[in-house]
């Protein structure tokens, strides 16, 4: 018993001197349509109609939720999962709407036909839903309904921390890959920050 435990330290010691990046499998996820990262210590999985939460720590993987074939998901401003129900309709005119997104009761509509690519808190970023038109990225109030044009997003769906990240092979497996000198360093920080 002492052995093991020693075992793990020393090895625990090694990684971080060597400085190494690690990657971890997540198992029985693979190619899935959406990652978000929930916190620091969960990413949410939606693979087809399931929503899979993983805890990093733990190594576990649980059913959370599923979805419709054309509900986006997304987390509140609690981090919470939230849902919006996506609608295209053929349009005639410029005075039509085109999309209609159904989120928290409310039905959203808009003339250029988008599909959201992020919900985060109170606000949906979406994109020209149709490949061979003009790439055109939108910010969306869920309260006020108000659509903008913006400059394309980066890091949609990444980690806050960029510590950790998750990557896809060729076959679809899915991996969990963090610096241990990273998470060390974020981990003295934030104990650093409740203690003051």
């Amino acid at each position: 018993m002492l052995t093991t435990k020693i075992l793990i330290v020393f090895s625990l010691i090694l990684e971080l001197i060597s400085g190494q990046s690690h990657r971890e499998l997540i198992p029985n996820i693979i190619s899935p349509q959406q990652v978000l990262w929930k916190d620091m210590d969960h990413v949410i999985f939606v693979k087809d109609a399931d929503i899979f939460e993983y805890n990093i720590v733990e190594k576990t993987l649980g059913n959370i939720g599923t979805r419709e074939p054309n509900e986006f998901v997304g987390l509140d401003e609690n981090n919470n999962i939230v849902l919006c129900g996506i609608q295209h309709y053929i349009i005639d005119s410029e005075d039509e709407f085109s999309t209609i997104f159904t989120i928290n009761g409310k039905e959203l509509k808009f003339f250029p036909t988008i599909r959201p690519i992020s919900i985060n808190g109170e606000i949906i970023i979406a994109v020209t839903a149709l490949d061979f038109l003009e790439q055109h990225y939108y910010e969306i109030s869920i309260a006020s309904g108000d659509m903008e044009e913006i400059d394309e997003p980066r890091d949609i769906g990444d980690s806050e921390n960029k510590m950790l990240n998750i990557e896809k092979d060729l076959l679809g497996n899915i991996y969990l890959n963090y610096d241990a000198r990273e998470l060390l360093k974020y981990s003295i920080r934030t104990l650093k920050h409740q203690l003051d």
